[in-house]
């Protein structure tokens, strides 16, 4: 994996589902790590508890200099001293409600 940025950012924690207006949860100045996860995808790891929205799907990660990176949360760990997500950056489809499926990532 190779380190793409290190520093502070805002991250953008969405539950967006079709037919649903989407809920967010932005956290500014958040200390991350992102890193190329290889075929689309990417890492960042976190030093600190991230909010969201329990069903959250969708990830958005906004650079001091304005670049962005989105996109579907896919796994993850996330508890008081900080954890990573994984996300897919490709693009993906709305469902109605969030998926029943044990594998796919739930925010807790």
């Amino acid at each position: 994996m190779s380190e793409v940025y290190e520093g502070l950012a805002t991250v953008v924690v969405i539950a967006r589902y079709l037919g649903q207006d989407p809920i967010e949860r932005t956290t500014l100045e958040c200390p991350v790590r992102l890193t190329d996860a290889g075929t689309g995808s990417a890492r960042i790891e976190l030093q600190q508890y991230l909010q969201g929205p329990k069903a959250a799907n969708l990830l958005r990660v906004i650079l001091p200099d304005g670049h962005m990176l989105q996109g579907q949360l896919i796994d993850g760990f996330n508890e008081p001293g900080g954890g990573w997500l994984l996300i897919n950056i490709g693009q993906f489809e709305l469902t109605p409600e969030p998926s029943a499926n044990a594998n796919v990532w739930k925010w807790e």
